[in-house]
């Protein structure tokens, strides 16, 4: 299991846009880490989705969206202070070159 990590963190309000923003973040993240094209739709998709529910279900409150990405995976925390009902999201990165 990879322990290097690089930590992204973001702040939101219930705003659908900030969703898309979020999704755009983690689009990029899972480019760069030499996901395909499939593979970078379906966490985009997935994140979007989950900030959309999670401000659904708060839409008076803040929200934290953490992107981890490590070297064998890319993972996503929808509400990261939420405790259980956090949504985690988490890709592997295949190793062809």
């Amino acid at each position: 299991m990879a322990t290097e990590q690089t930590r992204i963190e973001l702040h939101l309000d219930s705003d659908p846009r900030f969703a898309a923003a979020a999704g755009g973040a983690v689009r990029y993240l899972a480019e760069a880490c030499g996901m395909s094209e499939q593979e970078c739709k379906e966490i985009q998709n997935a994140t979007v989705e989950a900030c959309l529910k999670a401000f659904e279900n708060n839409p008076a409150g803040g929200h934290i969206v953490e992107f981890l990405r490590f070297d064998d995976r890319l993972e996503v925390v929808v509400d990261s202070k939420a405790g259980s009902s956090a949504v985690r999201l988490s890709r592997s990165v295949s190793t062809r070159h």
